[in-house]
């Protein structure tokens, strides 16, 4: 059959038949080829379809298979399946589930039919499908297993690698619970959660119950020598030593006689470890069932499964057999019993998975995970912070702050600054850098603060998926940058034909960018924060492909763009390889942090409104003091002098004296940059100077510039101003120089 062509996917047994419809089957085989650059034949393409139940049969397109087969694959994520199931007469009550999921295929009823569309969303990975319906009273099922596959990336490699990723730096962080679809897996030795002891429990519980009642029903006994006191009329047997001592007391009918008797007992170490065993998973069952309550949407089909696990646990637990079972105090020598004797050795091995962690390799164990949308989300936010990471090296050290988990039975990544990771140079505590994963940015009014400090934004809550901040020699400003993660691609691309995020992704970067605004403390007026934003998306692109890409161009021109990012298959490790497309990322965030002064960045990299220019680093600025009235006369009539002659801190006309663009007027460390009038300085008499209301004029003639009042700027405790005494002195700088 040619790849993509198939149409329809049944599955039946003698009393049900379940129909897929598989238009979009095409579409997404077609899709995941282009986006994993694979053949047709390629088995990242294929599934696995299985069976435990002999009267179960598949169809594709008509032709039949039994038992278990591997081809190319039904269901893929985010996609809707058409379905009809029929029965046939006699049968009611049917209702379709998905693995654990605690809700039913919403089916429209038809008389023995069910009909509508299913979907499994972002959840990718294994699935059991269960068709339960009721037959002459009794309940029967229809099951079978299949692969829910990603047409964005490879699951079976791409997906463990990122949640081995995750666990690395919080552990137990990418599981959930109640899903449509799993991973399987080992048991290995580590942390066990709840979350881990109840997908390994649920797997095993059927086993421990009927290991448990085999054992009761025929346990293993031993030889217990007990001791009696008898008369000498009721003894049985006639030991020499009983026969001396029958000797001496012979004369006294009363006297009771020690003897031993060997009798069989339930009391052995085996059964008390049993008896242990049982009562330690009952009270971790009570607790752990309580977790599942809580954090489940109310499902009646879960419910019925925990009430009769819990009768059952209390069943054995009460049971007579255990009364005369004595306290369990560990084995004192290997027991052959409980690694061979069946029951025993069933007991023994499920209690030792239950103590083990896990390990993402193939097992008979099933582990939930969350959306692997939410998964890539969390994992880009560890490359952000590994990338910063790596490449200060030494110079600074990370920090955390507040809580990185929630307690939760399912744990999630906290948001905003409790999730923050901070890099503080190692010499002087001087913070570097830091990186935020889901940062709130709040309204201008709201009770609580923005996770972005000294933030706001004045229309709705803003919340950015990845947000990198980085303090220069500026050490009052800090430069925000922000990260979208997103595990979408466009169906189509706006340029050649790569790999591209959907452009709404696109739209909310420039929607993050318009909307943070900085506010100080005492100046109300805004300033926007954000200086660029980018989204991350499980693009496939060699890094030369990726350089002659439309949003690697849009990156550079406006800093909006966006940069591929999916697990490089050659290296485990989280940091990236030089030679992968990922490692534009990394040479974007190395620019970044080599950049001494970010305002040159800035002028260099970053387009200013209509109207507006930046000012260039290398733009010349004159740089004069004034006392306060002074300062106060120059600004109301919008010019600046400076004295002329060969006296001391007379002016010399030098090229930057002709060149200057803008003037500071300053105080010694605050200051206001006015941009200069005409084409240079012309020379003023005391005369004229005194005549626009300047008083104290002790030269007959001075440099005068002329100052465009309507352009200026405040700053405060500007780097150039200190130069101590020459402080007061006027000098000529570039604005690279006097910004530091």
């Amino acid at each position: 059959m040619a790849s993509g062509n198939l149409n329809s996917f049944e599955v039946a047994n003698d009393d049900v038949r379940i129909c897929f419809s598989c238009a979009a089957t095409a579409r997404c085989i077609s899709r995941a080829m282009e986006n994993l650059r694979a053949d047709a034949d390629d088995n990242r393409l294929k599934a696995e379809f299985a069976t435990t139940q002999a009267d179960v049969r598949f169809f594709f397109d008509g032709e039949e298979h039994t038992g278990s087969i591997t081809r190319e694959a039904v269901f893929f994520e985010n996609t809707s399946y058409p379905t009809l199931i029929k029965a046939k007469e006699g049968i009611s009550n049917l209702r379709l589930w998905f693995s654990n999921s605690p809700k039913e295929q919403s089916l429209s009823a038809d008389g023995n039919m069910l009909y509508g569309a299913v979907s499994f969303g972002n959840q990718v990975g294994k699935t059991d499908i269960c068709l339960q319906y009721d037959k002459n009273g009794r309940q029967h099922s229809l099951r079978f297993t299949t692969e829910v596959l990603s047409y964005k990336m490879d699951y079976r490699s791409d997906m463990k690698s990122i949640i081995r990723d995750i666990e690395r730096e919080y552990s137990m962080l990418s599981f959930a619970f109640m899903r449509e679809t799993y991973l399987n897996f080992r048991t290995q030795a580590g942390e066990s959660t709840d979350l881990i002891w109840w997908q390994i429990f649920r797997s095993c519980y059927s086993d421990i119950i009927t290991a448990c009642r085999h054992i009761i029903n025929a346990p293993r006994r031993r030889l217990h020598a007990e001791v009696f006191y008898e008369r000498a009329e009721r003894l049985r047997v006639l030991t020499p030593d009983i026969e001396n001592e029958y000797i001496r007391f012979s004369d006294e009918p009363n006297h009771l006689y020690r003897t031993t008797q060997l009798t069989h007992t339930d009391d052995t170490v085996e059964n008390r470890f049993l008896k242990f065993v049982m009562n330690e998973l009952l009270s971790r069952f009570l607790v752990v069932s309580q977790h599942i309550r809580n954090t489940s949407r109310r499902s009646a089909r879960i419910e019925d499964e925990l009430r009769e696990m819990e009768e059952n646990l209390q069943r054995m637990v009460r049971h007579p057999f255990f009364r005369n079972i004595g306290r369990f105090r560990g084995f004192v020598q290997d027991s052959l019993v409980m690694k061979r004797a069946n029951g025993y050795r069933t007991i023994y091995q499920k209690w030792i998975e239950l103590l083990c962690g896990y390990e993402l390799e193939e097992g008979i164990n099933k582990l939930e995970t969350k959306d692997i949308s939410l998964l890539y989300e969390i994992w880009c936010f560890l490359k952000v912070k590994n990338i910063v990471e790596d490449l200060l090296g030494d110079k600074a050290e990370p920090r955390y702050y507040g809580k990185r988990l929630t307690p939760q039975f399912v744990r999630d990544l906290s948001w905003g600054t409790r999730s923050e990771v901070t890099f503080v140079r190692t010499e002087d505590g001087i913070e570097l850098a830091s990186v935020m994963y889901n940062a709130p940015v709040n309204e201008e009014d709201a009770s609580v603060e923005s996770a972005i400090k000294g933030t706001t934004t004045f229309t709705t809550t803003q919340r950015p998926d990845i947000v990198l901040r980085l303090t220069k020699r500026e050490k009052d400003i800090r430069y925000t940058f922000l990260f979208d993660a997103k595990y979408r691609i466009a169906d189509k691309s706006q340029k050649g034909t790569e790999d591209v995020p959907p452009t709404d992704a696109i739209d909310q970067m420039h929607r993050y960018r318009d909307a943070i605004y900085y506010v100080e403390g005492t100046n109300k007026r805004p300033k926007r924060e954000v200086i660029g934003g980018y989204v991350l998306f499980p693009g496939n692109y060699t890094k030369e492909e990726y350089e002659q890409s439309y949003y690697y161009e849009s990156a550079k021109k406006v800093g909006i763009g966006a940069f591929p990012l999916r697990p490089s298959r050659a290296d485990e490790d989280l940091h990236i390889r030089p030679d992968d497309s990922e490692n534009a990322l990394r040479e974007q965030i190395s620019e970044w942090l080599r950049s001494r002064n970010m305002r040159n960045y800035l002028y260099r990299h970053s387009a200013p409104q209509h109207g507006l220019d930046y000012i260039n680093p290398d733009t010349v600025v004159l740089v004069n003091y004034a006392p306060a009235a002074k300062l106060a006369k120059m600004k109301e009539t919008g010019l600046c002098y400076l004295r002329t002659g060969e006296e001391k801190g007379a002016i010399v006309m030098t090229p930057d004296a002709v060149n200057a663009r803008y003037a500071l007027l300053h105080n010694g460390k605050d200051g206001t940059l006015y941009k200069l009038k005409g084409k240079g300085p012309r020379f003023w008499s005391k005369a004229d100077l005194e005549k626009k209301g300047f008083t104290g004029m002790s030269h007959d003639y001075y440099l005068v510039y002329e100052l465009d009042t309507t352009r200026s700027q405040e700053y405060t405790n500007i780097p150039g101003l200190k130069r101590g005494n020459q402080t007061t002195t006027p000098d000529f700088l570039t604005w690279s120089e006097l910004m530091g």
